[in-house]
């Protein structure tokens, strides 16, 4: 008996079914100890980019049909001088200028926020304060950080802030083996990016004043494939000793958000101020 059942066990191991036994076995195992890799689509590779003028259009049409978005996130940021970290936060955005932010903790909230086209909406419930105005000039009240580099929505998701208006800005455009350099001047700043090559993904962007003082630093990483589009899990902008660090936990893409998920309510006593006027 003890012979006939080593057989069969070795014939079970050797079978094609008892393969793919043992196969998702071990995924499974995997899968408990923190994910199978082949659970995580890969990135997609890219041909060689051969202009600036290719990636910038590239760029753009690579997240043209990313209408919404709902993002559950942590978040490290100062918000009204005081540091708030790893305070939970729920970003909802829709193209082309449709943005809240709710940011808190258990059973509380922190700040809760909209912005709409040119205007930032804020509430703080600790203070019951309501800020409105441009949405730099609010966020740089709040928080001391100078978004005016970037544009806000595209900051916070972790998206490159690229249009084709760029491609006349352009001053170098260097390919390398693991990095692309791009070099883009603005009338008050001149911007520096890398590029991984093999995906054509924005990994670092740095901001320099006319003096060439480095003012900002963005930094994307984590890439992942969420449900098309390749977009970054950690988003980090430093200035100086101020910093944002998002780290995101889930996406849910193109879902179909509506006018009421992005409703904004505001106690009628809130001391309202009006920033930049």
């Amino acid at each position: 008996m003890i012979f006939v059942a080593k057989h069969m066990n070795k014939a079970l191991c050797c079978s094609p079914l008892g393969l793919r036994q043992r196969a998702f076995l071990c995924c499974a195992i995997l899968f408990a100890l923190g994910g199978c890799a082949a659970y995580r689509p890969a990135l997609p590779v890219l041909p060689p980019i051969a202009s600036a003028t290719e990636f910038i259009h590239l760029t753009a049409a690579r997240y043209d049909s990313l209408r919404d978005q709902e993002v559950r996130a942590t978040i490290d940021l100062t918000i009204d001088g005081v540091r708030e970290r790893r305070a939970r936060a729920l970003v909802r955005h829709r193209s082309p200028s449709d943005l809240k932010l709710i940011a808190g903790g258990m059973g509380y909230v922190i700040m809760a926020a909209r912005a709409q086209r040119d205007t930032l909406y804020v509430h703080l419930p600790r203070q019951n304060h309501y800020l409105v105005g441009h949405p730099e000039d609010v966020l740089y009240t709040l928080t001391g950080v100078d978004l005016s580099y970037y544009a806000v929505d595209r900051t916070i998701l972790g998206l490159p802030n690229i249009s084709p208006l760029d491609i006349s800005r352009t001053r170098r455009f260097e390919p390398g083996r693991e990095h692309i350099f791009l070099e883009v001047q603005h009338p008050r700043y001149m911007r520096r990016l890398w590029i991984e090559t093999r995906t054509g993904l924005l990994r670092e962007e740095k901001i320099y004043r006319a003096d060439r003082q480095l003012v900002s630093v963005r930094r994307l990483s984590d890439y992942r494939m969420e449900n098309g589009f390749a977009l970054p899990r950690h988003i980090e902008i430093q200035q100086g000793e101020d910093v944002i660090l998002i780290q995101v936990e889930s996406r849910a893409i193109n879902a179909g958000l509506s006018d009421k998920d992005f409703d904004l309510p505001v106690p009628k006593d809130a001391t309202r101020y009006d920033i930049g006027h």
